[in-house]
């Protein structure tokens, strides 16, 4: 009860740092947002240019769902790093919860990707392709997205200091998931190692949703796998959060 009432507290707190975020950095927001325009649009301009099949279309909205759901994380994760990491907000301000500071970015980041897959939504309806969209679905992972992110931006700024290293792993992330490619053409095998991958789980997952409806829902092991994931990384997180914490005031007892 008393998460539900400080969460609520902080609300005004969060809506106007995301406000003065999007202020003083609009034209890094409106370049981000208008590059994932420019990829949808140049995607269904060449399908159009060429003879597609309405499976062709399909496809590539299966696949362009699942890069606007990346972008939203990979965003989030990088730009969360580099703010937080350079003004120390996560270890030098203790009179907010964790959550707080990285959820502006996350959701900075969210309303790009909002924007982004209505405008995916509406060029699909304009082509007349016709995919079985689950609306509970879709709102299901972008839950379980959001409960994901918290955790992972917190860790990664706390431990990884470089950014080169996240762009890194985040470009070969993006490799390994199904967007420039489709889990039908994968071996089984190696399939079923990306699937133990939670970034995975949540991508095809939003996929699925978006284009085949409640089949999303069907395959409960993997449903199972990444919650007890998601617990654990959260425990992870708290624990070597408070570790990290113990250190420095521990470190401003012995100077002081």
């Amino acid at each position: 009860m008393n998460e539900v009432i400080n969460l609520v507290k902080y609300v005004p707190y969060m809506l106007r740092n995301i406000l003065i975020e999007l202020r003083y950095h609009l034209k890094q927001y409106i370049f981000f947002l208008a590059m994932n325009l420019v990829v949808i649009f140049l995607t269904f301009m060449l399908l159009n240019l060429m003879t597609s099949l309405p499976i062709d279309k399909s496809t590539r909205v299966f696949q362009l769902s699942g890069y606007v759901i990346y972008f939203w994380m990979t965003g989030a994760i990088f730009i969360s790093n580099l703010i937080l990491a350079r003004k120390g907000f996560i270890l030098n301000i203790t009179n907010l919860p964790l959550y707080v500071l990285v959820m502006i970015q996350i959701i900075n980041f969210f309303i790009m990707f909002l924007m982004s897959f209505i405008m995916l939504m509406i060029i699909k309806a304009a082509n007349g392709i016709h995919v079985e969209t689950s609306w509970i679905g879709v709102i299901y992972f972008i839950v379980m997205t959001c409960l994901f992110l918290i955790p992972i931006c917190i860790l990664i700024s706390l431990f990884i200091q470089r950014s080169k290293i996240i762009a890194i792993a985040l470009v070969i992330l993006f490799f390994t998931l199904p967007i420039i490619w489709i889990p039908s053409t994968i071996p089984t095998t190696l399939l079923n190692l990306l699937k133990l991958n939670p970034f995975y789980f949540l991508v095809n997952g939003f996929q699925e949703a978006v284009v085949l409806g409640t089949a999303a829902f069907y395959n409960y092991p993997n449903h199972l796998l990444f919650i007890l994931e998601l617990v654990l990384i959260y425990v992870w997180t708290g624990y070597l959060y408070r570790i990290m914490k113990d250190e420095i005031n521990m470190n401003k007892n012995y100077k002081s």
